[in-house]
């Protein structure tokens, strides 16, 4: 090592990478000029092949595939653009390209791009139908509710509420219409992201020539479409967790390093609740294998930081609404096992899709990167401690989407983002232990599959004709969803219904929703679709049907009397001769 590196590495706190092992830098493994990359494995070449074949070819609208049948679901334009935008993705690998100006500059078109044209279009997924309508009330004022109230509606955390829902409201405020506002603040979560994403990548051993492509195989899973205008807390949980991630690869060599990841943890529980799950990893950090570089004082400190820190998020929760979300996310998982007599959990192919959506990375670099490469990866004390973070979210992944208060694994796929990301930052800390040549030409067939993948489930979600229809397969086609889970999105069609002017549709949704849930809520707003649909014998049924619940408590029965007093008004303008009714 030259004298300059050397003092380059002392200013970064330490010689980095596999240089810190006496290993050869993979950075100055180039290839000369013009000499062929190395030959993929064949077992890479065969699970290239067959992910290819699956996007190409999976049937569009089955929910048997539809964490990969975005290409076959969208218009025949859109899977031209795909394809296009895939062959793009290996100029990345071929050009080079390695300055930050680079990163930048594509991290920068693809924000704009999600947030914007390619934006979550009928917000079927996760929250984010109740959190744009909430932030449209809230913005103007229709009725008054405090934050707190909010927080327990939106089950956000403090700083969710902060920039996921008061953000899009100030920008509102200012004259952005709700969906731009919720737009514009994707991009700034997606921007922060991306710049996380440089900054993990500068802790692993990848060669400059490598590093922006790395980048987006890092970036290139079907979580970019929590960036794409969706309204919900994850988006802030992954821009969060990327930062994180940086800052616990890094040597813990200084009392700065450690203060930063200790930080870092307590602004992403701020975001999102999921991030308890990660003090596992960060007490692993502190307490297992050290990583090189690290340095006694600065690893206890972060165990003392993160013990405060623990403590401070425990006031948050107390202090606020998430103690009570905590206890009833607890109450779904324990009332899903009473009603059913086990745990619930995704069905098989259910999780093959979360698996394959979230985290492609980590079904290809494996292969990709040979068994040798493997088994040696496996001994290094990175990938200990990735899998120590990613452990926990497997059984959390398994069963929160069906859940008590869970909406199918399909809609609530952002419930397993972070365990995708853990998973793919794994998978990309795999692949950049290869030599730089065989590295660059695995990323140039690399990122042409991972780009179709991503690409078809943001197309799929933009398209407002291909995302409805992947609803309706989801309410009418099998598997079957489990009952609480299908109710929950026939009240998402009634909703969809009433918004596009079709009570008569909306009554048969919201009934089918009472008849699979049971919550006479629900059997009250299809007799509130019946009665605008002029349909005074269904609605006079779907109010009875909500009343043999038994008592309807104050709120809703004063809903009953309005809808009761409506029906009478209609009742009393057919007697007139002014409507029909029937």
């Amino acid at each position: 090592m030259s004298r300059r590196e050397r003092r380059a590495d002392a200013g970064r706190g330490g010689p980095r990478h596999s240089a810190s092992r006496g290993e050869p830098r993979r950075g100055r493994d180039f290839p000369p000029p013009g000499a062929p990359l190395p030959p993929l494995p064949i077992a890479g070449v065969v699970a290239l092949a067959l992910w290819a074949a699956l996007l190409l070819l999976a049937p569009p609208q089955s929910n048997w595939f539809w964490g990969v049948n975005g290409f076959r679901s969208v218009p025949p334009a859109a899977r031209l653009a795909l394809l296009l935008a895939a062959g793009a993705a290996a100029l990345v690998p071929a050009l080079r390209l390695r300055a930050r100006a680079a990163w930048v500059a594509l991290a920068g078109v693809l924000a704009v791009v999600l947030a914007f044209p390619l934006h979550e279009r009928i917000h079927v997924l996760g929250d984010t139908q109740t959190r744009i309508r909430s932030i449209a009330v809230f913005g103007a004022q229709l009725f008054e509710a405090t934050l707190r109230e909010w927080s327990q509606k939106l089950h956000a955390n403090p700083l969710d509420i902060a920039v996921d829902f008061l953000g899009p409201i100030g920008l509102h405020r200012l004259g952005l219409g709700v969906l731009d506002a919720v737009s514009t603040v994707s991009l700034l979560l997606a921007a922060t992201f991306c710049a996380g994403l440089w900054r993990v990548s500068a802790r692993l051993p990848v060669a400059p020539e490598n590093r922006v492509a790395l980048c987006c195989a890092l970036a290139l899973a079907g979580t970019l479409e929590i960036f794409a205008g969706y309204s919900e807390s994850t988006g802030l949980l992954l821009a969060a967790a990327a930062w994180w991630w940086a800052a616990l690869l890094a040597p813990l060599d200084t009392r700065a390093r450690a203060a930063r990841a200790a930080v870092l943890w307590l602004l992403m529980f701020l975001g999102h609740r999921m991030a308890l799950v990660m003090l596992l990893p960060q007490a692993w950090r502190a307490l297992g294998a050290p990583l090189p570089g690290d340095q006694p004082g600065p690893r206890r400190l972060l165990l003392g930081l993160s013990a405060a820190a623990a403590l401070l998020a425990a006031a948050v929760l107390l202090a606020g609404a998430g103690a009570a979300q905590l206890a009833a996310d607890w109450r779904d998982l324990l009332g899903g096992a009473t009603r059913r007599g086990s745990l619930p959990l995704l069905l098989p192919g259910d999780a093959l899709n979360m698996l394959a959506l979230l985290a492609p990375l980590a079904l290809l670099a494996p292969p990709l990167a040979g068994w040798q490469v493997l088994r040696a990866f496996a001994r290094r004390s990175e990938a200990r401690l990735l899998l120590v973070a990613a452990l926990p979210l497997v059984p959390l992944g398994l069963m929160l989407p069906v859940g008590g208060g869970g909406l199918g694994a399909q809609r609530d796929f952002d419930l397993n983002a972070l365990g995708g990301w853990t998973l793919t930052l794994a998978a990309g800390a795999l692949l950049a232990t290869l030599p730089a040549a065989r590295l660059r030409g695995t990323l140039l067939w690399l990122l042409p599959a991972l780009a179709l993948g991503a690409g078809g489930w943001v197309a799929v979600n933009a398209d407002e004709r291909a995302a409805m229809g992947r609803a309706l397969a989801m309410a009418a086609q099998p598997p079957r969803m489990g009952d609480l889970q299908a109710s929950a999105l026939h009240v998402w069609l009634g909703q969809r219904a009433m918004d596009l002017g079709r009570p008569e549709l909306a009554g048969g949704y919201y009934d089918r929703a009472f008849a699979l849930g049971g919550n006479p809520r629900r059997a009250l707003l299809a007799a509130e679709a019946w009665a605008v649909a002029g349909d005074t014998t269904a609605a006079r049924r779907s109010l009875a049907a909500a009343r043999s619940r038994g008592d309807l408590g104050p709120g809703l029965e004063r809903a009953a009397a309005t809808i009761e007093r409506m029906l009478a008004e209609r009742a009393a303008d057919t007697a007139r001769g002014g409507l029909p009714t029937r």
